[in-house]
């Protein structure tokens, strides 16, 4: 072999070893970035212990709510608000879809974290709408009463609005502060539940009621996780993947 093939020869071997190299250690370092899901439409919150945390604004498509951080004692990097008409009577407007990955079946209580933003009336502008229409069941309970979102087939439905699977969620109270309170029936206040009975990837929607309704984190939780581990300002969030 003539020795400037023999040179080219040796260099060819020595970059594929050095590529090989590289590449096997980009595979294995512990600094790569998660996986980004800022081009994908359809994320899913990984449920891990019973427990589901997020911030509402991590959403890819936030369908015409505003994605704010002027009123302050929001958690993470910002919160969503409706600014738009009001839907008092018309689920389904401003839709805003969450897939939920639930790995360890039962009923989970649902809390989220919302405020007022606009005027100082506590019954105001306090409310969105929200709807899992294939989890085994969404419904409110307050002690032993059980009601259910209209047009189920299910009974008693709650006072006030509820249509097509929805309900009416909404939190009381001051109007100037952050609240975790998720309530359905005019006042006869019902906590909500989902029962999943099968692990699986559901789907939550939430879509806009009263206009300057804000919406910060929410949260599912199982029995075995207290509440307020739930809503701590330091739990961990979810895990976000790419479906």
């Amino acid at each position: 072999m003539k020795p400037q093939k023999h040179l080219h020869t040796l260099l060819l071997v020595l970059a594929i070893t050095l590529y090989a190299c590289s590449t096997d250690d980009e595979n294995n370092s512990e600094t790569d970035p998660p996986i980004s899901c800022e081009n994908s439409d359809n994320l899913v919150y990984e449920e891990k212990d019973g427990l589901v945390v997020a911030e509402f604004e991590s959403i890819t498509n936030s369908n015409d709510w505003n994605i704010e951080n002027t009123v302050n004692g929001f958690l993470g990097t910002s919160y969503l608000v409706w600014k738009g008409d009001q839907f008092l009577n018309a689920p389904g407007n401003g839709l805003l879809t969450y897939n939920i990955k639930i790995n360890t079946p039962g009923t989970y209580r649902f809390l989220w974290r919302s405020r007022i933003t606009n005027g100082t009336s506590g019954s105001e502008h306090n409310d969105s709408w929200l709807r899992f229409a294939d989890a085994s069941s969404f419904y409110g309970k307050k002690g032993e009463s059980i009601v259910y979102p209209g047009d189920t087939g299910q009974t008693p439905n709650p006072n006030g609005s509820s249509k097509d699977g929805w309900f009416k969620i909404y939190k009381s109270g001051p109007a100037d502060e952050w609240k975790w309170q998720s309530s359905t029936s005019d006042n006869d206040a019902h906590d909500i539940y989902v029962d999943f009975d099968t692990a699986g990837t559901y789907t939550m929607e939430v879509s806009a009621r009263s206009s300057f309704h804000a919406l910060d984190r929410f949260v599912l939780f199982t029995e075995n996780v207290s509440q307020s581990d739930a809503t701590s300002e330091t739990a961990t969030l979810s895990e976000i993947n790419c479906n």
